[in-house]
């Protein structure tokens, strides 16, 4: 099938899925800013411990196969395995091409990355999911 202008991939639409179950959070002091071409930028209106001042995430949708969550974390708050465990993901250095999650450890925070692969996101409903209430808690832990 032709993709028309205009028209919204398959991970673009997950993208987009996610970042409307989170404004149906009522999150008054977070925005979601799109970010053309890389999806949406998570800021907060109160200000943030994380990186840049008020950014504290990205849901990056800008490839075709699959979806990338960013989040930024104080240092202390979480261990990979425990995200690994709570999301029920694999841990993964880097993009390897399969869904998992990753942490990076910056000098000042942590950051955590979600590698959502098609496969995985056919089978994810995002409105009552624990990448959402993931979410929730790295917004608490940042930026209130």
């Amino acid at each position: 099938m032709e993709v028309q202008e205009n028209q919204l991939t398959f991970v673009q639409e997950k993208a987009k899925e996610l970042s409307n179950a989170m404004e149906l959070r009522g999150w008054a002091s977070t925005k979601l800013v799109p970010t053309p071409p890389y999806g949406y930028t998570l800021v907060s209106m109160t200000g943030c411990r994380a990186w840049f001042g008020k950014r504290w995430g990205m849901i990056n949708d800008d490839r075709e196969n699959f979806l990338k969550v960013v989040l930024d974390i104080p240092k202390g708050r979480t261990s990979i395995e425990d995200v690994s465990e709570r999301l029920d993901l694999d841990i993964v250095h880097g993009n390897e091409g399969k869904t998992g999650v990753e942490m990076i450890d910056n000098r000042d925070r942590h950051t955590i990355v979600i590698y959502l692969f098609k496969e995985t996101l056919e089978q994810t409903a995002f409105r009552d999911s624990e990448t959402l209430e993931l979410i929730s808690d790295v917004r608490r832990w940042s930026c209130l």
